[in-house]
């Protein structure tokens, strides 16, 4: 009788995974490349700048969005790898205070930068119906920037003139001395699409390089990471 009951359990587990492993679920048959757009809010999150023991959150957190495309290309049940394109415009605050300043204070100290981005990901999607479906994705993100502008504004006043104040602008390039235009990270990725033709999901990319320039032989370190919240529409 055990062996029975033991014969017949392994059947049943075994018909059991073979109709799962057939269900469009893990398997679909009507899969499909496709090009999809996309659009992002992105919240930006500088690493700290170390050198030695001695670690400084110079650059603040900030915020950004970016636009751009994937092509989704099946590979075998359902995997896939998508290449995609972002095109991004990205703010960052610096982290100054106005202790070393007499009669001036801060205004603004911001940054600004531009640039694309190239995701080559590899993910796999679980389709509970026609249009509705689960995917996760991970992969490297190449990142070439086009500019990183700093710009500095601060305002002094004199205690005789205390009504009266002038401001002074300072603006340049960060690629110029401090950052290099080539990053690359590691991103992580889950969404759903539904309705058959929208998609809705969230992402983080880990910095993998140290994004300042060698003129210091690679004792100052910095690396940089992002998240992003991403509506889109597949064709």
């Amino acid at each position: 009788m055990k062996k029975t009951i033991l014969l017949a359990t392994v059947l049943m587990a075994g018909a059991a995974t073979t109709a799962f492993a057939a269900s469009p679920v893990v398997d679909n048959p009507n899969n499909k490349a496709y090009l999809g757009l996309r659009l992002s809010a992105e919240g930006v999150v500088p690493g700290n700048v170390n050198y030695g023991n001695i670690c400084e959150k110079i650059f603040d957190s900030g915020a950004g969005v970016s636009i751009g495309a994937v092509y989704n290309q099946p590979i075998v049940a359902n995997f896939t790898i998508e290449p995609g394109l972002e095109l991004y415009y990205n703010t960052t605050k610096i982290n100054l205070n106005d202790d070393f300043m007499q009669n001036a204070h801060w205004k603004s100290h911001s940054t600004r930068s531009f640039g694309m981005r190239v995701p080559m990901m590899l993910g796999y999607h679980f389709d509970f119906s026609q249009s509705f479906s689960l995917n996760v994705a991970t992969g490297p993100v190449l990142k070439v920037g086009f500019s990183d502008d700093y710009y500095l504004t601060t305002e002094t006043r004199f205690a005789t003139y205390s009504d009266e104040a002038y401001r002074t602008h300072l603006s340049g390039s960060l690629y110029k001395d401090v950052f290099n235009r080539v990053d690359c990270a590691w991103r992580i990725s889950v969404g759903a699409n539904f309705l058959q033709h929208y998609y809705v999901g969230l992402s983080g990319d880990l910095g993998m390089v140290n994004q300042i320039k060698k003129d210091n032989n690679g004792a100052i370190t910095m690396k940089n990471n992002l998240f992003q919240f991403t509506l889109g529409y597949n064709f």
